[in-house]
């Protein structure tokens, strides 16, 4: 094999394939310190191409990482974004996925110990939009996870708070804040009522009724309008978030 000699020195040096080393070395006519250059200066390219870096940041990372192309990127986008900020990136095209990541990341970095849920009322003093997002999100959780009559109920007053004021979303507050008004109603019509199956009664007297019912498909409409502003937010205000 023509260079067989060669390729075996610059391979000692570099993490080269045979075909490629064998490629550089019949540019450089078996010259193992020109084929290294031309390989060094192909990593580069490929490095600032994705990353538009400089040239002397992206030899660095080649370097640090031995040409491993990922982990110079990851390296790279370390060293340039904040965590939130890589996330962002990373999950651009699914929202929900990146909202839970970074309040994941805020649990994490802010060692919240939840129990389940969030202690909402012992975070209060966390920037504005960082407590708006805990908020939000486990509200949407709690929706999900329970229903929309368990939810107008969880944290009503901090919820209906963060989505008038951080949000911007009077029309999602109020159809809370009627359903809330509402199924208190109906509640109270049944007060003093103990006997077998009194929930399950409540439960169906609240899903025909017109008006709770009325509040609930609001609320469903808007609620992805919710997951968007939040986004928003957290893009607008990434330098709180960790």
């Amino acid at each position: 094999m023509l260079h067989k000699d060669s390729l075996n020195l610059l391979r000692q040096q570099i993490p080269i394939g045979a075909r490629h080393g064998l490629h550089l070395l019949n540019q450089t006519n078996g010259n193992v310190e020109q084929a290294r250059l031309l390989f060094e200066a192909e990593m580069i390219q490929i490095i600032t191409n994705k990353t538009a870096v400089s040239s002397d940041i992206a030899r660095k990372h080649l370097i640090i990482h031995n040409y491993d192309i990922v982990q110079t990127i990851a390296s790279i986008d370390e060293e340039r974004f904040t965590l939130s900020q890589r996330i962002l990136r990373k999950a651009k095209n699914n929202k929900e996925e990146a909202l839970t990541l970074i309040v994941q990341s805020i649990e994490s970095t802010k060692n919240i110990q939840r129990k389940f849920w969030l202690p909402l009322e012992e975070l209060g003093h966390l920037p504005p939009p960082v407590y708006c997002l805990l908020v939000l999100h486990d509200f949407l959780s709690y929706e999900d996870w329970e229903s929309f009559g368990s939810a107008i109920y969880f944290h009503s007053d901090i919820v209906v708070s963060q989505l008038e004021t951080m949000l911007d979303l009077p029309q999602v507050a109020y159809h809370l804040r009627a359903a809330k008004k509402r199924s208190d109603e109906i509640y109270q019509q049944y007060k003093g009522r103990t006997e077998f199956g009194i929930e399950s009664i409540i439960a169906n007297k609240l899903a025909t009724d017109a008006e709770f019912s009325e509040h609930e498909r609001g609320f469903e409409a808007e609620r992805p309008l919710i997951v968007d502003r939040l986004y928003s937010m957290v893009v607008d205000n990434v330098g709180v978030f960790p």
